[in-house]
């Protein structure tokens, strides 16, 4: 439970809104009993009420690795920092935005699938509409979706 619900944004628009305002998804895993946290580069879309994240990776590695033996993830978004000077010590403060939830990572192996994330991905990190992408570009990269129905978000500006 939010312990600071007059923060808390529960408007899907305004959730969006703070995902589109962030570049980079810390996405937290669990290798070996520990956890392993990885910031990355994110697209997105809303599919109902659902927030679908995408991103890529070189084909091998520890997070490849870790993803396939435990497919569940969660993830921070964040933006707008400032610092909010007080009068004391005890009265400073931070604005932020944020969003965070968790889900499961599927790797999308056909082309068009890749195709899709991809395009999301470069829409939103690179602000490209219609990029296109050569299938030896496609062979060579993991991409991975996760699906997030349980999501919070907050915002202190």
């Amino acid at each position: 439970m939010m312990r600071r619900r007059d923060r808390e944004v529960t408007d899907f628009r305004q959730i969006l809104d703070i995902l589109s305002a962030s570049t980079v998804i810390h996405l937290g895993m669990v290798d070996g009993g520990k956890p392993y946290v990885v910031p990355m580069n994110f697209g997105f879309e809303a599919d109902g009420s659902d927030i679908i994240l995408y991103f890529h990776s070189a084909r091998a590695g520890r997070k490849i690795d870790t993803l396939k033996s435990n497919p569940d993830v969660f993830f921070v978004s964040d933006s707008a920092h400032a610092l909010i000077a007080g009068d004391t010590a005890c009265s400073y403060s931070f604005r932020y935005q944020s969003v965070m939830g968790n889900g499961r990572a599927v790797f999308i192996e056909d082309r068009e699938g890749k195709r899709h994330a991809l395009s999301m991905l470069m829409r939103h990190a690179g602000g490209m509409d219609s990029p296109s992408f050569p299938d030896e570009a496609l062979d060579a990269v993991a991409v991975f979706s996760v699906r997030c129905s349980d999501y919070t978000a907050k915002r202190h500006l």
